[in-house]
């Protein structure tokens, strides 16, 4: 057998082999047996690879010239090829996520990636000898500093406060209070917002250029809303054109809607297309009505509020 041919049969026996155990893990996947998935996944993945590694073998085989033969060899090493760069890929992903996970793969400098670390295993007396010598605030990969990191998590609406800790070591190093505002704003809770506020976390930030009030709008509690208003937040302030009072009564967030009224917001400001917060708190309730149930209580306590701010007016 020449060298080529021990080449070509030794890929060859690896794709087949590759193919054979793809065939298994699809068989024996419990999410396609009651649907077209496994179906096509046989087709696509097994039958039609399959029917091209048996004609590249008999093009090998029965093939007397060199450019054949050579098409047969190109055509089992490609898969062979693809398959080795899908797994690579796949490990690089997987190491890149781990990293993340162990807040050591965002930073370059030896230093923030101690610190990264430092502050997932919530050890606030590393965080205090390493940050005398590295600018906190330095952004690694994706932007992310080490106060976003602090204050991240899977479920960025909770928290055990085991982070308030490190948020506190953070600030007393120079990390800037605005990093963590806008997770902060959507926590159910209000002690990390308290903290990052009393920093001189900003209420008014614009991260994009536009108010970061309107992208936390949907979700921010009526306390966090009060605290970023105590703290000089615009309520009159606008995202593209559209004044805040108006997005809170699209969005549907009477209860927001009702503070900012009491806290002395511009009702009468109207958005490029007309709309108003009169005009959409009408619209909904007729909206309400037309469906045939009870108007929701906080659309008609956003309307109440609108009409004594009115008679005081």
């Amino acid at each position: 057998m020449t060298r080529l041919a021990q080449v070509f049969w030794s890929i060859a026996a690896l794709d087949a082999l590759a193919l054979v155990v793809l065939l298994v893990l699809l068989l024996s996947d419990p999410h396609g047996q009651n649907d077209g998935g496994r179906q096509m996944g046989l087709f696509f993945f097994i039958l039609l690879p399959a029917l091209v590694l048996a004609a590249a073998m008999a093009m090998f085989r029965f093939g007397t010239s060199l450019p054949v033969k050579s098409i047969a060899l190109f055509i089992v090493v490609v898969p062979a090829f693809w398959f080795a760069k899908v797994k690579i890929e796949e490990r690089l992903v997987d190491r890149s996520i781990e990293a993340d996970r162990q807040g050591v793969g965002y930073f370059d400098s030896e230093p923030l990636r101690k610190m990264g670390a430092a502050i997932v295993q919530r050890d606030v007396e590393t965080l205090k000898r390493l940050g005398a010598t590295v600018d906190v605030n330095t952004p690694g990969r994706d932007d992310m500093t080490l106060m976003q990191l602090a204050v991240t998590n899977a479920d960025a609406r909770t928290s055990d406060g085991s982070e308030l800790p490190v948020v506190r070591a953070l600030l007393a190093l120079g990390a800037k209070a605005d990093a963590g505002m806008e997770v902060a704003c959507i926590r159910r809770d209000s002690e990390l917002l308290e903290m990052l506020l009393a920093a001189g976390g900003d209420p008014n930030l614009k991260p994009a250029g536009q108010p970061f009030v309107f992208s936390v709008m949907s979700t921010i509690t009526p306390r966090n809303f009060r605290l970023l208003a105590a703290k000089g937040l615009d309520l009159n302030s606008r995202s593209r054109g559209d004044p805040l009072p108006v997005q809170l009564v699209i969005y549907r967030r009477w209860d927001l809607l009702a503070i900012a009224i009491e806290l002395g917001a511009d009702t009468t400001l109207a958005r490029e297309d007309g709309r108003t917060v009169a005009g959409e708190l009408a619209s909904q309730i007729e909206e309400a009505k037309k469906a045939g149930g009870d108007i929701p209580a906080g659309l008609l306590q956003a309307r109440a509020a609108l009409e004594a701010s009115r008679r005081k007016g």
